[in-house]
């Protein structure tokens, strides 16, 4: 901040002199007009009398006088310097003091009202909180609210700006792109951290993550490649075998993904709190290894004319067990891409593997356009419904409505 008012000083500084100078310079000018135009008056005045005087007799020398005229017309010329100092001293307080307020009011002024300068103070604010919210980001026991995910991301923008060799700034950036289901971000941040230090196990779980995210099949099998290279050299590490069952399960390698938690159970014991998440995971996997191939709805989603996609968001379709359910018995997310799209809903699928899609007999399938990750559908969310659908045949369904 003192850097800014340093540089606002000397901008006003260099203002108030392209204000004053020609003030300066017109006094100058206009005394010099003057005094000149005075001269050449009295010049050709005492020339007349001369001539007068010399017609009527009363002088006899009038080229001596003409002559000495103009030699003290010239002698009058040295003192130029006099006169400026003269003329600089005239220029009072009064004449140039209420400009510069004029100036420096209008200056601020428009400052005030569109430099931003309260953005500019909550952006310095936000860059003294970066340690702290990088912190909580890192640890994960108080999550950041969406203002502070948001100040966060500007803060960690600013200082990657000034230093882009700070992988954790990186790793960091890509943690929130992840958050924020901004898949983009995520990507690019994850593999600048990854070209920094390709060999820490954070950045590349963080990277293979992101990988995963986008939901290319490239992508997705150099996101394999990292995950056991982590675990390979790090058995221990939970959040990479988390994301190789992950991967096998949606790929449809039921038993891996089973043996991938069942090595996690016995890691982390029989007391800890996560182990009621990797049953039921279990379940599910168990369910879709059981289950008839009739259960399930092919789904092909059409998108109509009117809508407009958003830059960043996914479709998630999801089957309920009528019209007016809103709570979902199965559904997918997929990023968004191009359309119609054809998905199969499955009791791999199920929310609940106590409720699964195959026990029941018709569904409705909904799809929704959705920008923010939230489950709910919100106001301005595009949506499409189809009519009751038994399992085992075809749904086809048009996003066309706007909520």
């Amino acid at each position: 901040m003192i850097e800014f008012w340093g540089a606002t000083l000397v901008f006003f500084v260099l203002g108030a002199v392209m204000f004053l100078w020609p003030l300066w310079q017109k006094s100058e000018h206009d005394h010099q007009g003057s005094r000149d135009a005075l001269n050449k008056a009295f010049y050709f005045d005492r020339v007349e009398e001369i001539e007068a005087e010399s017609a009527e007799g009363l002088i006899d020398n009038t080229r001596d006088l003409r002559q000495d005229l103009q030699q003290s017309l010239l002698d009058d010329i040295p003192e130029k310097e006099k006169a400026k100092q003269a003329r600089h001293l005239r220029l009072t307080p009064m004449q140039w003091v209420p400009g510069l307020v004029v100036l420096a009011v209008v200056s601020f002024g428009l400052y005030g009202i569109e430099g931003s300068a309260n953005q500019v103070a909550q952006w310095q604010q936000t860059a003294k909180q970066l340690p702290e919210l990088s912190k909580r980001l890192l640890e994960g026991e108080k999550p950041l609210t969406k203002q502070e995910m948001q100040d966060l991301t500007l803060a960690l923008r600013t200082r990657l700006q000034h230093e882009p060799q700070d992988s954790t700034g990186w790793l960091l950036l890509g943690r929130i792109g992840l958050a924020n289901r901004d898949g983009e971000t995520a990507k690019e941040a994850m593999e600048k951290a990854y070209a920094l230090a390709p060999s820490q196990p954070d950045i590349q779980v963080g990277l293979a993550q992101a990988l995963l995210f986008a939901g290319d099949e490239a992508d997705s099998a150099r996101a394999q490649n990292l995950l056991k290279s982590v675990v390979k050299a790090d058995p221990f590490n939970l959040q990479a075998m988390s994301l190789l069952a992950y991967q096998a399960f949606e790929q449809g390698r039921y038993q891996d993904a089973i043996a991938t938690w069942k090595a996690m159970k016995t890691l982390i014991g029989s007391d800890d709190p996560r182990n009621q998440t990797l049953d039921q995971s279990i379940a599910r996997a168990n369910l879709a290894l059981n289950s008839a191939d009739g259960a399930k709805v092919a789904v092909t989603v059409v998108l109509d004319q009117q809508v407009q996609l958003p830059e960043d968001g996914v479709v998630i379709i999801s089957a309920h067990a009528s019209a007016d359910s809103p709570m979902p018995i199965a559904a997918k997310r997929l990023p968004l891409s191009k359309f119609p799209l054809s998905v199969d809903l499955a009791d791999t699928d199920s929310l609940n593997p106590n409720q699964a899609l195959s026990s029941h007999d018709k569904v409705v399938i909904r799809a929704r356009i959705d920008q923010d990750g939230d489950v709910g559908t919100k106001e301005g969310d595009w949506v499409g419904q189809s009519d009751a659908v038994r399992l085992g045949s075809h749904a086809e369904l048009v996003i066309d409505k706007q909520q």
